[in-house]
């Protein structure tokens, strides 16, 4: 009997430790659960961190340039010079009157758009001949329309960036830097325009100073860029024939230009009639 009772003690000894066990093992799976959750939401809580850091810098950033009229407009006065301020925007108000009583011709341009391009290969020529003999002014509106046509690289927003940059930095090499930023579209449709390859081609149009290639990298006037660009796409006075706001959009003295955008002398004749 004794023997018997031995043994059963010794099961129930052991069929005791084989439950401590389990309990013991459980609880430490449950402890793996919750240290892990416990580095999930640390995880999370990272990534919340350095999203709201980001979107304080950089990229988002709302500095207001100064040398933009109220509308998102750089001014050239009669002469080519960058107006900035106040004078832009008085030259924008009377339609061209402070700037010598000549009509003001007002361009929407998105330096991804292939139809800006072709705008801009026919008349710049034209509209520079008009800025240097003082028979128009000219406001510059960028914006970015078409961030998804660059692989993932938002040129349209960087390029109109680095073109208020200039604006506000290097006035006197804007439409040189016009020029050089629309000679990047085929590269940005590709992908390729990395800030370097921004900078430089910035830099090779006459803005190579520390403050441009600074302002652009640090896309100062990003989130200005954005709410200009949403200013022009809610705007009924833009709206061309199809109902929306689109790029090129042309205006002399407020009127908008619905000619050829490769024909040169027909918008001669359309600025003509606001003489």
């Amino acid at each position: 009997m004794a023997q018997k009772k031995n043994k059963a003690q010794q099961q129930s000894a052991r069929e005791r430790v084989r439950q401590q066990q389990q309990h013991a093992a459980a609880r430490d799976q449950r402890m793996k659960v919750v240290f892990r959750s416990l580095i999930g939401v640390a995880v999370l809580v990272v990534v919340a961190v350095v999203a709201a850091i980001a979107l304080n810098q950089g990229g988002t950033s709302s500095a207001t340039p100064t040398t933009v009229t109220d509308d998102g407009g750089i001014v050239l006065d009669p002469g080519g010079e960058v107006a900035g301020g106040d004078a832009a925007s008085a030259t924008a108000d009377d339609a061209g009157t402070t700037a010598g009583d000549v009509p003001q011709v007002s361009t929407y341009i998105d330096f991804q758009c292939p139809h800006c391009l072709t705008f801009e290969q026919a008349n710049l020529p034209f509209l520079t001949d008009g800025l240097e003999s003082g028979t128009i002014s000219l406001a510059v509106h960028p914006v970015a329309l078409m961030d998804n046509a660059s692989q993932g690289t938002n040129f349209s927003s960087r390029a109109a960036n680095a073109a208020v940059c200039v604006a506000e930095h290097q006035p006197e090499a804007l439409l040189d830097v016009t020029q050089g930023l629309f000679d990047l579209q085929q590269t940005a449709a590709q992908g390729g325009v990395n800030d370097e390859v921004l900078t430089g081609a910035v830099a090779d149009a006459g803005a190579d100073s520390s403050a441009v290639r600074g302002c652009i990298l640090e896309e100062e006037f990003a989130g200005w860029v954005r709410e200009s660009t949403d200013r022009a796409l809610s705007d009924p006075a833009l709206a061309g024939p199809s109902g929306r706001f689109g790029t090129p959009t042309v205006l002399v003295d407020g009127q908008v230009y619905n000619g050829s955008i490769e024909n040169p002398d027909e918008l001669g004749t359309f600025i003509e009639q606001h003489r």
